[in-house]
């Protein structure tokens, strides 16, 4: 353990490591750079500089640690030791240490025993009526502080001679009650072999009682008073029981790990504590919201009356999203009124199967006795995203009607917890118009390409006209913004914020080669690529 009081505050000392892998450690004005080839590394290095100025120091030293996601305060002893102090308790250290508590002044000792004073006498009791023995021939000790009754006060002898000389009165323990002398007093075993028992008298000398409990007598063994026993008839009883129904879980809340992400995350993977940054706090959120099973199905649609404007790429990673962090139970389903591009774009299962195949065995697959495996002839299964594919006809040839989507959607409903449907470019079509009926969260994507954009606005205003119910999806629905080009990110920012104030939410993806041909595999894009759909899945998940 690091002891604070012999840390090194002076020069000042601060470490920073930046998001290329490069690093800078502060010794006051003094300043050494470090580069490496990956992140890791830059770690190591930063945190071998600071140990050697420790031992250079010979003193402990305290260095504020900035990284892209986190500030640490880091303790590092002479001898290597590395130490996470909590930022709350850094600043106003000496204060604490020379500053009295506001009160301090003003308090005053448990016991104030007035000294003994012999122009006092302590009053005389009555006698009692059996002989009683003589009191101590032997002057009277400075009183010390024992519990109460396990030295009590001599008994008043009968002869009044031994009453003439004043007697002083030993201090009073102003948290012992006497008990009543008409009942039977608590006699605990003295520790004296030859301790004298008192005898019961006629009368009782209450003792007031503070609230506070004195401190403990330093050299007498105290024996506890029970309560209970010296509690007189007609003091207030114990308050009554509480209804159990009211009474708190005695579980505790969740806890908060500690950082995983960052040089936070280094630390603890070398034994420390540190807790997450905002942004981790955040991400954890968003796999919160994603992992989410609800009471029943949720259907979530995916529009843009305008080709190529990456619904297809967003069907396939909100499934990817939903299906790798909520355990499966997700259908991907090209709902495009003749042939959509689905299939292309995601893995083919051990069949060719399409929406008209299970269209053909939707009456065996709604009977009571079919099963969940029944449904895997007609999907693709998504190895690496846990997610099924159903595709669209591949002719295009057959056009899809109302009432074969209220099908589809009846048979998908009874084997997956969500389904993500893919759409075509009609608004006008009557599969369209009944997806719209079927949603529960609308998805608008768009690319940073203006007609795109512009596509985006047109289908949520056509949503908006179906019904009510459109209306109310287009003011909740949530809009996708993909960058075109590496170089759009400022194009896909401002058309985030054209959006904004119509909608519940937008967020920005940003470019990705690994999502402009071919299938799309979660795994192969980028980590910022990741966490940004990330984002837009517990966006969605919001919504439902």
């Amino acid at each position: 353990m690091i002891d604070k009081a012999s840390i090194q505050d002076f020069p000042p000392m601060t470490a920073s490591l930046l998001a290329d892998n490069s690093g800078v450690f502060r010794v006051g004005t003094a300043e050494q750079y470090l580069t490496a080839t990956d992140e890791g590394t830059a770690r190591r290095q930063l945190v071998e500089l600071m140990q050697a100025e420790a031992r250079k120091s010979g003193r402990p030293i305290r260095v504020t640690v900035t990284d892209p996601t986190s500030v640490t305060v880091l303790l590092i002893g002479v001898d290597g030791e590395l130490q996470e102090e909590p930022q709350s308790t850094a600043p106003a250290r000496t204060a604490q240490r020379t500053t009295p508590p506001p009160a301090a002044a003003q308090r005053v000792p448990l016991i104030q025993a007035p000294p003994p004073t012999p122009s006092q006498p302590a009053p005389a009791r009555p006698a009692p009526a059996q002989p009683q023995t003589p009191p101590r021939a032997a002057p009277v000790q400075p009183p010390t502080p024992a519990p109460v009754p396990a030295q009590p006060t001599p008994p008043v002898s009968a002869n009044p001679q031994a009453t003439a000389t004043p007697q002083p009165v030993p201090p009073q323990r102003p948290t012992v009650q006497q008990p009543a002398f008409g009942t039977p007093p608590f006699q605990p075993v003295s520790n004296q072999p030859n301790a004298q028992q008192p005898v019961p008298s006629q009368r009782a000398v209450p003792v007031q009682q503070s609230v506070q409990a004195p401190p403990a007598a330093p050299a007498q063994q105290q024996h506890p008073v029970p309560q209970q026993q010296q509690q007189a008839p007609g003091q207030p009883t114990a308050p009554a029981r509480r209804d159990l129904r009211d009474a708190p879980s005695f579980l505790a809340p969740p806890t908060i790990g500690p950082a995983q992400h960052g040089l936070a995350g280094l630390l603890n993977k070398l034994g420390f504590s540190v807790p997450p940054s905002a942004s981790e706090r955040a991400e954890r959120d968003d796999v919160h919201a994603v992992s989410r099973h609800f009471p029943r199905r949720r259907t979530i649609s995916v529009a843009n009356q305008k080709g190529g404007a990456n619904k297809t790429p967003t069907v396939v990673n909100l499934s990817s999203v939903f299906a790798r962090y909520g355990g499966g139970g997700v259908a991907a389903w090209d709902n495009n009124e003749t042939m959509g591009t689905l299939g292309w774009r995601t893995e083919q299962g051990g069949h060719d199967s399409t929406v008209l195949d299970l269209l053909a065995a939707a009456g065996d697959l709604l009977s009571p006795g079919a099963e969940r495996a029944d449904l895997s002839r007609f999907v693709h299964h998504q190895p690496g995203d846990k997610y099924e594919v159903l595709r669209s006809a591949a002719d295009g040839e057959h056009v899809v009607t109302a009432d074969e989507v209220d099908l589809v959607h009846r048979v998908l409903a009874k084997y997956y917890r969500l389904i993500v449907m893919d759409s075509g470019n009609s608004a006008g079509a009557p599969n369209w118009r009944r997806m719209v009926e079927l949603t529960d969260q609308l998805v608008i994507p768009t690319t940073t390409v203006e007609d795109k954009k512009e596509g985006a606005r047109l289908t949520l205003t056509a949503v908006s006209r179906v019904s009510e119910r459109g209306a109310e999806l287009a003011r909740n629905a949530v809009v996708i913004v993909s960058e075109a080009e590496a170089k759009d990110t400022s194009i896909a920012n401002a058309y985030a914020e054209d959006f904004r104030p119509y909608v519940r939410d937008v967020v920005v993806v940003p470019f990705d080669p690994a999502l402009k041909n071919g299938v799309i595999r979660h795994d192969a894009l980028r980590s910022s690529t990741q966490r940004a759909w990330l984002a837009a899945a517990a966006a969605v998940s919001r919504g439902l």
